[in-house]
């Protein structure tokens, strides 16, 4: 996929120049000066972009007096998509890796494909051992394991704490279709099983948005 010819197409002319700049840094609230400047495109041609992303639901307004600022709306259902494209776009490591571990070998392929398709790097493991595996092969380069939680010989919550103990930093996602499952760690995320592109998506954007607990233990 040519993800500038996706972000061209979904919004022609210099509208994409505006949110690729937006979705550069989430986070903040840009004012119009700033967003023009960020963009490479002229003041008074920024506003009739906004206001046409928010109406969309892509964008929120906040606004005191003759201030206003623009923000990213995280309600959006495509928000994870459109901030994996512009990551990818901008990022020279291509965007964040991701180890997907599960034992239906369809489910993974899936799941990986999509998390691809979104601009992530992806690896893919059937068993604990082979993401056991992967994860010291690439160690220092996982930015997330998204595995399954009942899989053979090692479940996923004990795979978690192996994974723990070689990286104390490493976030996990579990999956599984039982919805009562809770998670073990403050990382730690879940992801009821079936569950849509969309869902899929948007929990990988949250947990990739969390700091790791060692950035958190040295900042104390």
């Amino acid at each position: 996929m040519d993800e500038s010819r996706t972000l061209e197409a979904l919004f022609p002319g210099s509208r994409h120049n505006v949110l690729a700049a937006l979705f550069a840094e989430p986070h903040r609230w840009w004012t119009l000066d700033e967003l023009a400047g960020r963009a490479g495109v002229r003041p008074g041609a920024v506003l009739p972009q906004l206001l046409r992303l928010r109406k969309s639901g892509i964008v929120r307004e906040d606004r005191n007096g003759a201030c206003r600022r623009f923000q990213p709306d995280r309600a959006c259902p495509i928000f994870a998509e459109l901030q994996a494209i512009v990551t990818k776009l901008t990022s020279a490591s291509g965007g964040e890796t991701i180890l997907v571990v599960e034992d239906t070998a369809a489910t993974a392929q899936i799941t990986r494909i999509l998390l691809e398709s979104w601009g992530y790097s992806a690896l893919e493991a059937h068993t604990p051992s082979d993401a056991l595996n992967l994860f010291d092969a690439h160690a220092g380069e996982i930015h997330l394991v998204l595995t399954d939680v009942t899989m053979p010989r090692m479940s996923g919550i004990e795979l978690a704490h192996e994974l723990r103990r070689r990286d104390p930093g490493v976030r996990i996602m579990f999956m599984s279709g039982d919805h009562d499952h809770e998670s073990a760690g403050p990382d730690e995320f879940f992801l009821a099983k079936p569950f849509n592109p969309a869902g899929l998506s948007q929990m990988v954007r949250k947990a990739l948005d969390c700091a790791p607990v060692r950035k958190r233990i040295n900042a104390r």
